[in-house]
């Protein structure tokens, strides 16, 4: 062959080789932008937030705009501790072992801590995800110096002391790669709390920007409000409920923005808590620890002003939610997921129950949820009156982030958040309840106040079904349940516990109550009607 000819057939071999790695580039640069990017996902987790309060929030509403809100989420247990562990690892109370607020009293830090390397922010971090925690964590969590940073956790600003109060507090400031050595811990320097994590949600997101670009984040935002400050008395100048001083009345000290103050929208003066259903209504019918006499003129004056000061607290949550979206890009907007939620109820007065949150009655465990899709996905609005439950949150969170884990005790919401249809759902949901003891050592129970009073004892330990149209509840030391239709009786005021259908729903309970134990059902099976 002619050197011509080998050039020529050297040039075509060439041109092959070239045309071919072409073509495979072009295949992988296709696969790579075919890959879905996987999402963000922002959590906001507030402290005793009762359904009656979501009218009051503009942005928080606003979530479900191209969202989902879930209108049967009840909460395991109404008390924040228990609550929360059952977030944070899918399992129920019975199952976590965390059964109150405090270590002494089989509840706590000291119960939880084992569960640290379970929690769904290891395996999101395992999973490449930048983590960051901002606010309360779980009660009696010690921070001293050189305080301990959960596994999972690449940001870490948890209040150390004061968080109650909103204005005396500490602040935690673990920042992977800045602080990991020294690990500060900040003064309030008398900046309202809910304001502070609003302005490090955004300073994680943007940090998270320059350190892992291109990789996705997870942030939690748990603010203290509207929890009540701890050991607040009748007469304190300062609020039992504290709101950020711009939204308090202008004619008290310190003076607000508005005359009544900021509610949202309404006049503080026009809003009534007796208004609420179940309002002083006659307890006759109700178990023992209930019954009372009809709350007294003065009360309900106190407790005008506890809701009225509790919807001025949540103008601040309301604003920080609106912050923390105005400062996520465009691009950011279309890969987040934004869940927000309350770790329980609260009740001023409805049952004639005064302050508190740890019964079974809707106003206590049935809580808001909202999810906030990418707005690469499905667009228009989605309501889900399915049974969904705070166990289900960490596979939820899982799954969003298309991580694989093993069963526990709740399954995957992101079904029903995204609109598909899923059989064989949960049919009833678990509440359990141990009555915690006010006069356990250690740190106060910043919830003791509900059992000192007496003219406002909490309910007695119990354990709880809920269905898509009834609540049965069993009380310990009471042979007698409690009853309610709630398709008729949506407030749970005619109490029933001879009904007929008390004696199915007991065997529901009863499966559900031992459920994911050694030799019992698991509690997805146990959760079944049929």
């Amino acid at each position: 062959m002619s050197v011509i000819g080998n050039l020529r057939r050297a040039v075509a071999v060439a041109l092959a080789v070239v045309l071919a790695m072409t073509a495979v580039a072009a295949q992988a640069g296709a696969g790579t932008a075919s890959k879905p990017k996987r999402p963000n996902i922002v959590f906001v987790l507030v402290d005793d937030l009762s359904a009656d309060l979501l009218q009051y929030m503009d942005a928080v509403r606003g979530l479900a705009k191209n969202g989902t809100t879930f209108s049967n989420y009840y909460v395991s247990n109404s008390l924040c501790c228990p609550s929360r562990a059952s977030m944070f690892t899918g399992q129920f109370p019975h199952n976590t072992g965390v059964a109150t607020n405090k270590g002494s009293d089989g509840g706590g830090y000291q119960a939880f801590a084992k569960h640290e390397s379970r929690t769904y922010a290891v395996a999101l971090d395992r999973a490449g995800y930048r983590t960051g925690y901002l606010g309360k964590y779980i009660n009696e969590y010690p921070v001293p110096a050189g305080y301990h940073v959960p596994v999972g956790w690449d940001e870490w600003h948890v209040a150390a002391g004061g968080g109650y109060s909103e204005f005396t507090y500490q602040l935690t400031r673990y920042i992977k790669e800045e602080t990991a050595q020294e690990k500060p811990l900040d003064p309030s320097g008398g900046r309202y709390l809910t304001d502070e994590l609003g302005q490090r949600a955004v300073d994680f997101i943007e940090r998270s920007r320059r350190y892992a670009p291109g990789e996705p984040f997870f942030l939690q935002v748990s603010p203290f409000s509207p929890h009540s400050r701890i050991g607040a008395q009748a007469g304190d100048k300062e609020p039992r409920f504290p709101p950020a001083r711009r939204d308090r009345p202008k004619n008290q000290f310190p003076a607000g923005e508005f005359p009544h103050g900021d509610c949202g929208g309404p006049d503080c003066a026009s809003i009534d808590v007796a208004a609420l259903p179940a309002f002083d209504e006659d307890t006759a019918d109700k178990p023992s620890w209930v019954r009372r006499e009809p709350i007294g003129p003065n009360v309900v004056k106190e407790l005008r002003k506890d809701f009225r000061d509790r919807i001025r607290m949540v103008q601040s949550v309301d604003d920080m939610v609106e912050r923390v979206l105005a400062a996520l890009s465009p691009e950011e907007l279309r890969t987040t997921y934004v869940v927000f939620t309350s770790d329980n109820g609260f009740h001023l007065g409805q049952h004639r129950l005064l302050r508190g949150k740890s019964t079974a009655y809707d106003h206590d465990v049935r809580v808001p949820l909202l999810v906030k899709r990418p707005e690469a996905g499905r667009h228009g609005e989605l309501a889900v009156d399915a049974i969904a439950q705070n166990v289900d949150l960490f596979a939820t969170f899982l799954d969003m982030a298309g991580v694989r884990s093993e069963p526990r005790d709740g399954r995957s919401l992101l079904p029903l958040i995204q609109g598909h249809k899923v059989r064989d759902w949960r049919e009833a949901a678990l509440i359990e309840h141990v009555r915690p003891d006010p006069d356990a050592p250690g740190e106060p129970d910043p919830d003791a106040d509900e059992l000192r009073a007496p003219a406002n004892p909490g309910p007695p330990s119990y354990a709880a079904v809920r269905t898509a149209g009834e609540l049965y509840v069993e009380y310990e030391g009471d042979p007698r349940p409690e009853y309610y239709d709630t398709v008729t009786d949506p407030h749970q005021e005619s109490n029933d516990p001879g009904n007929a259908r008390t004696a199915e729903l007991a065997a529901v309970l009863d499966r559900l109550a031992g459920c994911g134990e050694p030799g019992a059902l698991d509690c997805w099976t146990a959760a079944q009607l049929r």
